[in-house]
This record gives C-alpha cells, structure tokens and sequence, in this order.
C-alpha cells in the first residue's frame, strides 16, 4: 500500500469506491450483519445447552443419554473444516446461498421453541453454516475488485460484525432481547405459553428479508468477471489467529456479550455503565471508518491498546469490588479494543496463504477457533458453576478469563507483527 492510501481514512475509501452503490451496500454489510446477529443468538443457545448435557451426562441423571447426543453435536463444530472441498463439488455460490438460507429457516424454527435438544442441534447447525458463510463470503470480498485494497475490505467485513454485536447489545440493554420469548415477566403458564411464540411475528419477516437480500446480491457477490488474483502469498498463520478468534469468543460468550455483566460483576448502575458500552462500541466503529488506515496496523499504538486491555481486564475480575466505578468504566471502555482486536486477527488470516487453500484457511480460523472457545468454556464452567465437581478448579474463574485475555494479546500482536512483515514483503 502507498503512503498516500496509508493517509487516507476507510471513509475517504468508501467515497471513491464501488460500495456506494445499493446493491454492494447490501451484499458486503447488510448480509452480514443480519448473518452475525443470528449467529450470536445462535452461540448464546448453543453454549448453555452444551453445558446442561455435560452436567447431566457427568451425573448420569435421568434422560442422560439424550444429553450424551447434545454433547455430540460438538462435531458441528468441524463441518466449516469442508468448506473448500464442498465448494469444489457443489460450487461457493450454492454452498453461501444454502449456507444462508439454512440459516435463516434454522432460526425461524428456533422461534417455535421446540425440545431442548432440538435447539441445541439447530443452534450448532446455525454456527456450522456460518463458518461456511464468512469462509466463501470473506474470500469473494478479499477477490473482488471494489476499488478497495484488502486491508479496506477487511474493515467494511469488521464494521459489520462490530455493528451487530452493537445492535444487539442495544437490544438487550433495553431490555427486551432479540427474542421477545426471553424476556423475563410474570405471566400465569397458560399466557406465557401463548406469548412465546409472538417473536414468530417479526422472525417470519426477518428470515425473508434475509432471503431476499441474499438472492438479490447474488451477482455482485458472485460476478460474472473474473476476480482480482491476490499474486502476493505467505506461510500460512491459521493456528495463531484461530487461537486469538477462539479467546475473543471466549470473554465475549462468557463475559462481555451480556450487557449487565459488567455493572452486575462490579456492583455498579447498569443505567451508568450499560450506555457508556454502547458508547464504547459506536466509538470502534467511528475509529475504524475515520481513523487512518496506517494507524489500525501500527505496532506501538496496538501494544499500548493491548496493555491498557490486560490492565482494565485484571483490575476487572480481581479488583472488581474495590474501586468499582473507575474499574467498570475502564473496562467498559476496553472492550473496543477487543473488536480492534479480532479485526487484526481477521486481517491477518484473509492473507493468501504461500501453500495451501485460501478458503480452508479461513475455515480452519473459524471452526478451531470455536472449538478452542469450547475448551476454554469447559476450564471455566468447571471452575464457577460446576466447581463443586473438581475441587482443584473451584476460584479459579478469574484466572481462566484472565489468561484468555492474555492469549489474545498475544496472538492479536503477533498477528499485527506478521502483517506488518507481509507489508515491507518479508517472510512471516
């Protein structure tokens, strides 16, 4: 990239690009952020039930082999692992069309509240099909000639995702969810057993909007025109990035996602707290579109973000209670630099990799970084919920969290290293 484009804003990008367009609105933000909200729901149910099946199943309570079969939809979590080979069969667009369609008719069927295991299996079908989804749709961004270069195109990916996440944070916060069925009122069971089904209401129409939006966009997803090669390569950092993407998850699922988690964790006014995140999110957003692209890739500026990120985070889970405000706003504020964060990791994986398969390095980022999320959700449930289970895992939920936050450190700097190695046309 030259100096002058390191000068330039992802906004000023945007203003000379093809982007402008409708239809390229719809296909490379629109999409995804309806995508990504139903994934989040979809993570946010898939966890919990993977949870109640391991209780059971370690107790051999009644019904324990039916969680047995919850706990195997584990290997869910593999299937993105055959985006590439599925892709060569059937061809990436029937693979992102299905893989979008499903998961918009999986979400509908979410929404009738069937048996427990049901929507675990559909909630791990809905992660399954997202992987082939941000596998093939982040390779036809990465190829696609949008007047862009990839660093550009990796923000408009990570603008997206931060906006969902932002809107469904907002949804929360006010308090009633993006399932209506969730919200917690008192009803006698015969009402409450009529109104959980209203979000059918407003899903039937989301889920073809979604539909919609995919078919129309096909085209400019998919051109007839043959796309942009990336000629420039590199040894390939999966492992490193799927780490750092499996962390993100991990304080984000465990923590960070629920909006009351902070002010509850601290003991402070989620009326004060709660907005401040939402500030916070709107400001990642503002930083990325408006902040020069040189600076998202400095090195010096990310360690300083980084440790500010390591500070907020152990003054958060282990001083929590002592200086509550000053710890709650601080980590509040911190959070966007988690986003920066997976936004680097991203950036760095949509690199074409030196040997090997572009679209099954994506998916390997996506499926082990789920899968190490898992692992580290399982050390945590058994150190807070389940403590009683292993006594040498009892208290030590804070440091699990903790040591994910350093992991993603870690892997996010190392990640900005190679790209700025890639850059100056090293080896990484």
């Amino acid at each position: 990239m030259s100096n002058k484009n390191e000068k330039t804003t992802l906004f000023d990008t945007i203003e000379t690009s093809s982007l402008k367009n409708k239809s390229e609105l719809y296909a490379y933000l629109i999409v995804p952020i309806l995508v990504t909200l139903i994934f989040i729901e979809a993570f946010r149910a898939f966890v919990p039930g993977i949870y109640a099946a391991m209780y059971h199943v370690v107790f051999q309570d009644p019904g324990w082999i039916g969680s047995l079969m919850t706990l195997l939809t584990l290997i869910l979590l593999f299937i993105p692992l055959f985006t590439s080979r599925l892709s060569k069969h059937f061809g990436q667009k029937k693979i992102y069309l299905i893989s979008i369609i499903g998961i918009a008719i999986m979400r509908l069927l979410m929404a009738f509240h069937l048996s427990s295991l049901l929507q675990t299996v559909l909630a791990g079908l809905i992660i399954a099909f997202y992987g082939f989804f941000i596998s093939i749709f982040l390779k036809r961004l990465i190829q696609n000639d949008l007047g862009m270069d990839l660093k550009a195109k990796i923000s408009i990916f990570s603008i997206s995702i931060i906006a969902a996440f932002l809107i469904d944070m907002v949804l929360r916060t006010i308090g009633f969810s993006s399932d209506i069925s969730l919200i917690s009122i008192h009803l006698t069971p015969e009402t409450w057993y009529i109104l959980q089904y209203i979000w059918l209401i407003a899903q039937v129409p989301l889920s073809l909007l979604l539909i919609w939006f995919t078919i129309r966009t096909t085209t400019v997803t998919f051109p007839d025109i043959s796309a942009e090669k990336i000629e420039d390569k590199r040894n390939e950092p999966w492992i490193l990035n799927a780490t750092g993407f499996g962390m993100f998850l991990f304080l984000m699922f465990n923590v960070f996602l629920y909006p009351n988690a902070i002010a509850e964790y601290t003991n402070t006014n989620y009326a004060i707290i709660n907005p401040i995140l939402m500030g916070a999110l709107t400001l990642i957003l503002i930083y990325l579109l408006f902040g020069r692209i040189k600076m998202l890739y400095n090195f010096k500026i990310n360690i300083c973000f980084n440790l500010i990120l390591i500070l907020a985070l152990g003054g958060f889970l282990f001083l929590g209670t002592t200086w509550v405000y000053p710890i709650a706003i601080l980590m509040t504020l911190a959070i966007t630099i988690i986003f920066l964060d997976l936004h680097l990791l991203i950036t760095n994986a949509s690199i074409t990799p030196k040997n090997g398969n572009q679209l099954k390095s994506l998916s390997k980022f996506f499926s082990y970084g789920s899968l190490l999320y898992i692992i580290m959700t399982i050390f945590h449930v058994f150190s807070t919920d389940y403590a009683f289970t292993i006594t040498a895992f009892a208290g030590l939920g804070p440091l699990i969290l903790f040591i994910g936050g350093c992991l993603l450190v870690l892997t996010t700097l190392l990640a900005n290293l190679q790209l700025n190695k890639f850059k100056e046309g090293g080896a990484a």
